[in-house]
C-alpha cells in the first residue's frame, strides 16, 4: 500500500503540471535521432539546423534533438557531424501544436575528397533511409518493431504488439514465446535490465501490463553478443520505454469490455466475504492466517494436541459461502498518459513520462476433466475419475509507469520505473464428479468447490546513466537497479461434498494422521522476492583497416533473496481412525459446517499436511563480465566477438532440511558475423552458448496441489542448469521502408535440458533430460500491397506472414530417445496478418491469424503417455477511428473470434505423431473461454509547445 500512496501523490503533481497550457497550437516542433547508417549508432553532438535561418541544435547523448517554436510551413533541415557527409532534408511540413518525427542517417565522408559533399533528401524518403538502416544495422540475428509501427498500429498493450513480431507467439494474450520453445529459455528486459518475474512460479512475464503508448521499441535477439545476459537459447525480449517526452502531454482512455460466456449471464458464482480494498486489487489482511496458529505453526504437528486443535480451528472464519446467479457487468479499464519536457538555453534536457491503467471486470472458463487407469495403453485405459469444472473469476489490475530523464552535454541521467499489482478472486466449482476407483458400474459421486485469491505485483527501478567523453567519443554507462515481486495467496479453501444418489449429503473428514487439503482444507501461502544489480559498460572506439572498430567491457552483479511460506491444513476429525462422514443435514449445510460451534460439536480440527507445508528461504548471486570487440573489415564485412564468464551462486534453504547449494562458472563464447550483400540485404551467421538454469520453484522439494488442473505439482533439489550451444544463419532483404523477406535456419544442442514431466497418478515434477537437438527454420514476409495496383487503398495495405518449424530429438533421463518437440516446446508455429494504415487517414484496420502447433506440456516418464496442449487458431479483428479533429479515437477490438477450446490430451504416438488423434489419444481437459469484445474511447489533449 506505500507503494500505491507514493504513486498516487506523484499521479496529483504531475497532473497539476499538465493542467495549463491547453489547446494553443501557434507553433510546432522538429524531433528526432541521428545515426550511423552502417552501424545504427547515435551520432553524439550532430549539428542540425533549419536551412536560411539562423536556428539549431546539437543532437544529445541519444542522437536525439528538437528544434522548437518553428511557425508552420514546409522547410528544409540540414544535418552535418564532423567526418560525415552533411545532409539536406526538404519538405519537411511543421503544422502547429504537432510534433514532426525526423530520423535520419548519415554516410561517412570519403576521405580522398577534395570538397564537402551534400547529400540531398527529401523528408520522404530519408524516413524510409532511416527505418533501413535501423533493420540492417543490427549486429545480432534480431526482430523488433519500432515506435513507428507501434503508433499506427491500434495495438492496446505490449503483448499484443509482440504479436507481430517473427517467430514470436503470445499466449493468453501476455506471455511470448520465442521459436517455440517454452517461457523459461527466454529473457525479459526492461530498459536494458532484467525484469523480475512476473510469475513467481516460472520464469516469465506478463507483458500485457505494459501500455503500448510508453514503448520507444522492442526487440527480440536471437544470438547473444558478450554483453547480453547468458541465460536464454529462445530470446531476449528487450522492452524499451519512452524516457522523455518530444512535446507536453495527456491522454485518457476508456474501456468497455464484452465476453460471449461471462457478460450480461446470470451464471456468474460471486465467493464471499470481500475484503474492504478489493475493488483497489489489495487484500486488507482480513483473510490472513490467524494468529493462533501461525505462532505456534513450526510445532503444529508435534506439539498440540486434538483439544488444541479443535481450539485453534474455531479462530479461523468461517467464510465457506458463496452467492449464485449473480449478473456480470461488462469488464471496464481506464488508462492515463501524460509526459512533458523542458529545454533549457545551453540545450539541457529534462522530461518525463508518465501512465497509469486501471481494469476491473470478469471471465469465466467451462470444461472437464477426465483421468485414466494405466499408462501407455489406450486400448485397455479405464477413467478412474471424471468431472466438469467451472471457474468464475473476479480480477482486478492497478499498475503505473514514470519515467524521468535529464540530458546534459554528453551525459544523461535517467530514472525508470514500473509497477503493476494484479488481483483475482477464483470460485472454480465441481459439478458431476464421479471416482471409478472402487467400482466403476457405481462410482462414487461427489461436487465441490475451491475459493482461491491471488495478489501478484511487481515492481522495477532502474537508475541509468550515460556519459561521453572526448574526440573518440569513449563511452561509460551504467545502471543501478531494483526489483520486486510477490505473491499472496491467502486462505484458499477447498470443499468436497459427497452426494450418493437417494440418500443424505455428506462431507468426509481424514484421521490427523493422513489430512488431506485437496478434499476439504484451507491453504495459504505468501511469496516475497528482491532483486538488486549494478552494471557497467565501457566502448573505446578506434580505427584499424581504415574502418571503425570497438572494443567493448564490462560486468554486472546481481542479487536475488526469496521468503516463500505455505500452509496446507486439512479438516480432520480428532477421534476418528479413518474416514468419518458427517452428513449435511439436521441444519447444518457447507455454509455453516465449520462455523465455530459446528467445529466444537463435530470434534473438527484442522491437521497440517507437512508434505505441502514446506517454508524456504532463497538467495541467488550473480557476477558477470565480458569482453567484446566490433571489427569491420570492409564496408560489407562486419564480425563481433568476444566472451562472458557468469558465476551463479543458488541458495534454498527449507524448514527442517539440509541448505541446498548450486554453484556454476560458465564461460559464454560468441561470433555474429553479419555480410553485406546489398544496400537492401544482408546476410548473417552467428554462433553463442547459453545456459539455463533451475528457477527456485523448481528446486523446492514440497509439492503443490493445483485445483483447477488436478495435478500436484512438486520440486526436484538435484536439478542441474542445462548448457545450450546456439548456431543461426539467416538471409534477410528489404525491399523498401518497413517491408522485409528473411529466412533463417537455426540449431541448437541442449546438455541437461530441463522439464516438467508427468509421474504418473496426476503428479508433475521436474528433470533433466541427458541432451536434445533442435533443427528448425523461420521465415518471415512482411509487405504492402500496392505491388498489385496502385490505388490509394492498397498503397496503406500490409500483409505479412511469419511462420516456424522445430524439429527436436531428446534422450530422456531412463534412455529413451523420442523425436518429439522439448517440453513446452510446438513443432510449428504461424504468425498472419492484413493491416490498413493510412499516413494521413482517420480510421484503420488489422486482422491477426495465429496458430501455435500441438505443445508438449507435460513430459511422461517410462510407461506414462506425454501430455499435449492441442493446437488453437486465434483470429483477432481490431479497427480504429479518429474522431473530433483526430483528438480523440473509437478502438473496437475483437479477441479470439473462433474462441476454440484449450484442450489437453494423451499423447500416444502412433507412428511418431504428436497430433491430436481422436481415435487413439484420450482427452484429460477441455476448456471453454468464449471471445471477448472491447470498446475504447482515447482522448488527446493538444498543449503548447
Amino acid at each position: 500500500m506505500r507503494l500505491l500512496k507514493s504513486y498516487f501523490s506523484i499521479i496529483s503533481i504531475l497532473l497539476i503540471l499538465s493542467a495549463s497550457k491547453v489547446f494553443s497550437q501557434s507553433t510546432g516542433k522538429v524531433a528526432g535521432k541521428i545515426t550511423d547508417k552502417k552501424t545504427g549508432e547515435a551520432l553524439i553532438g550532430a549539428s542540425v539546423g533549419i536551412t536560411g535561418t539562423g536556428k539549431g541544435v546539437s543532437t544529445n547523448v541519444d542522437g536525439r534533438f528538437i528544434l522548437s517554436g518553428i511557425a508552420p510551413g514546409r522547410y528544409t533541415i540540414t544535418i552535418s557531424y564532423i567526418g560525415y557527409q552533411t545532409k539536406s532534408v526538404s519538405d519537411v511540413e511543421v503544422k502547429g501544436g504537432a510534433v514532426v518525427q525526423l530520423d535520419a542517417v548519415l554516410d561517412e565522408a570519403n576521405t580522398q575528397a577534395l570538397k564537402e559533399v551534400v547529400i540531398k533528401a527529401t523528408y520522404r524518403q530519408e524516413s524510409v533511409n532511416a527505418l533501413y538502416a535501423r533493420q540492417k544495422s543490427s549486429v545480432q540475428v534480431t526482430d523488433g518493431i519500432s515506435a513507428d509501427v507501434i503508433r499506427k498500429s491500434p495495438d492496446r498493450n505490449t503483448g499484443d504488439v509482440l504479436k507481430r513480431v517473427s517467430g514470436t507467439s503470445v499466449q493468453d494474450g501476455k506471455f511470448v514465446v520465442v521459436r517455440g520453445l517454452a517461457e523459461r529459455y527466454n529473457n525479459n528486459m526492461l530498459n536494458n535490465t532484467l525484469l523480475p518475474s512476473s510469475e513467481p512460479d516460472k520464469k516469465a512475464f506478463a507483458f500485457d501490463i505494459i501500455p503500448s503508448s510508453m514503448v520507444d521499441n522492442i526487440v527480440i535477439y536471437k544470438t547473444a553478443t558478450p554483453d547480453l545476459p547468458g541465460d536464454f537459447s529462445g530470446g531476449t525480449i528487450n522492452t524499451i520505454t519512452k524516457d522523455i517526452a518530444d512535446k507536453q502531454f495527456l491522454e485518457v482512455s476508456l474501456s468497455v469490455g464484452y465476453n460471449s460466456k461471462t457478460t450480461f449471464k446470470n451464471n456468474f458464482i460471486d465467493a464471499r466475504p470481500n475484503g474492504k480494498y478489493d475493488f483497489l486489487g489489495y487484500d486488507d489482511g482480513s483473510r490472513k492466517l490467524p494468529s493462533a496458529y501461525s505462532n505456534i505453526k513450526n510445532n503444529y504437528t508435534s506439539g498440540t494436541t486434538s483439544d488444541q486443535k479443535i481450539a485453534i480451528a474455531q479462530r479461523f472464519p468461517n467464510t465457506f459461502y458463496y452467492q449464485e446467479g449473480q449478473g456480470s457487468l461488462p469488464n471496464v479499464g481506464f488508462q492515463l498518459s501524460t509526459g512533458n519536457s523542458h529545454i533549457s538555453k545551453n540545450n539541457n534536457r529534462f522530461g518525463y513520462n508518465f501512465s497509469l491503467n486501471y481494469s476491473n471486470g470478469h471471465r469465466t472458463s467451462f470444461g472437464d476433466r477426465i483421468g485414466y487407469t494405466g499408462f501407455n495403453d489406450a486400448a485397455n485405459q479405464l477413467p478412474l475419475y471424471s468431472f466438469d469444472r467451472n471457474v468464475f473469476t473476479n480480477y482486478k489490475s492497478l499498475g503505473g509507469l514514470l519515467n524521468f530523464a535529464y540530458t546534459f552535454g554528453k551525459n544523461k541521467i535517467a530514472f525508470r520505473n514500473l509497477y503493476n499489482n494484479d488481483f483475482s478472486v477464483d470460485f472454480e466449482q465441481t459439478n458431476n464428479a464421479k471416482n471409478f476407483e472402487a467400482d466403476q458400474q457405481n462410482p462414487l459421486k461427489y461436487k465441490g468447490y475451491s475459493v482461491e485469491t491471488t495478489q501478484n505485483g511487481i515492481y522495477s527501478s532502474v537508475l541509468e546513466g550515460q556519459h561521453t567523453f572526448g574526440q573518440r567519443n569513449i563511452v561509460f554507462d551504467w545502471n543501478a537497479s531494483y526489483g520486486l515481486s510477490y505473491r499472496n495467496q491467502p486462505d484458499q479453501r477447498i470443499v468436497t461434498i459427497y452426494t450418493p444418489d437417494n440418500a443424505t449429503e455428506y462431507i468426509s473428514l481424514s484421521s490427523e494422521n493422513s489430512p488431506k487439503p485437496n478434499d476439504l482444507g484451507r491453504v495459504y501461502s505468501k511469496l516475497h522476492e528482491n532483486i538488486y544489480g549494478g552494471k557497467a559498460n565501457l566502448s573505446v572506439p578506434f580505427k584499424w583497416m581504415e574502418q571503425p572498430q570497438k572494443l567493448k567491457f564490462g560486468g554486472l552483479v546481481s542479487h536475488r533473496d526469496r521468503d516463500f511460506s505455505i500452509d496446507a491444513l486439512g479438516y480432520t476429525s480428532a477421534d476418528a481412525f479413518g474416514n468419518q462422514p458427517i452428513a449435511l443435514t439436521n441444519g447444518y449445510t457447507i455454509f455453516n459446517i465449520f462455523s465455530a460451534q459446528s467445529v466444537g460439536q463435530n470434534r473438527i480440527d484442522l491437521s497440517r499436511l507437512d508434505l505441502s507445508s514446506t517454508d524456504y528461504k532463497a538467495k541467488a548471486d550473480q557476477s558477470a563480465g565480458y569482453a567484446m570487440l566490433d571489427n569491420k573489415f570492409s564496408n560489407k564485412l562486419r564480425l563481433v566477438w568476444g566472451a562472458r564468464v557468469e558465476r551463479y551462486d543458488q541458495q534454498l534453504t527449507a524448514a527442517g532440511k539440509a541448505t541446498q547449494k548450486y554453484n556454476n562458472t560458465d564461460l559464454l563464447p560468441s561470433g555474429n558475423l553479419t555480410y553485406s550483400l546489398s544496400e537492401k540485404s544482408n546476410l548473417r551467421a552467428s554462433y553463442f552458448r547459453s545456459v539455463n538454469r533451475p528457477e527456485f520453484r523448481e528446486l523446492a522439494g514440497f509439492r503443490y496441489f493445483d485445483y483447477q488442473t488436478n495435478f500436484i505439482i512438486a520440486g526436484n533439489p538435484d536439478l542441474e542448469r542445462s548448457i545450450v550451444d546456439n548456431a543461426d544463419i539467416r538471409y534477410e532483404y528489404y525491399p523498401s521502408g518497413g517491408e522485409i523477406i528473411s529466412v533463417s535456419a537455426f540449431y541448437k544442442k541442449f546438455k541437461n535440458p530441463i522439464e516438467q514431466i508427468n509421474q504418473g497418478n496426476d503428479i508433475l515434477t521436474y528433470q533433466n533430460a541427458i541432451n536434445a537437438k533442435d533443427f528448425g527454420f523461420e521465415a518471415e514476409l512482411r509487405k504492402k500491397l500496392n505491388f498489385i495496383a496502385e490505388g490509394s487503398f492498397l498503397r496503406n495495405v500490409t500483409f505479412y506472414v511469419n511462420a516456424s518449424y522445430i524439429n527436436a530429438k531428446v534422450k530422456l533421463a531412463d534412455g529413451r530417445a523420442v523425436s518429439t518437440p522439448l517440453q513446452g516446446q510446438s513443432p510449428y508455429l504461424i504468425n498472419s496478418g492484413l493491416y490498413y494504415t493510412p499516413e494521413k487517414g482517420d480510421f484503420s484496420f488489422n486482422i491477426l491469424y495465429n496458430r501455435i502447433g500441438e505443445r508438449l506440456k507435460f513430459r511422461a516418464v517410462t510407461g506414462a503417455a506425454d501430455i499435449y496442449e492441442k493446437a488453437r487458431d486465434v483470429i483477432d479483428f481490431q479497427a480504429s477511428k479518429a474522431i473530433l479533429k483526430k483528438r480523440a479515437e473509437i478502438k473496437l477490438t475483437v479477441a479470439d473470434l473462433l474462441a476454440q477450446p484449450f484442450v489437453y490430451y494423451n499423447n500416444y504416438g502412433s507412428a511418431g505423431s504428436t497430433a491430436f488423434k481422436a481415435g487413439e489419444d484420450r482427452v484429460i481437459q477441455s476448456r471453454y473461454s468464449g471471445f471477448g469484445i472491447n470498446l475504447s474511447f482515447k482522448y488527446n489533449f493538444d498543449f503548447k509547445n
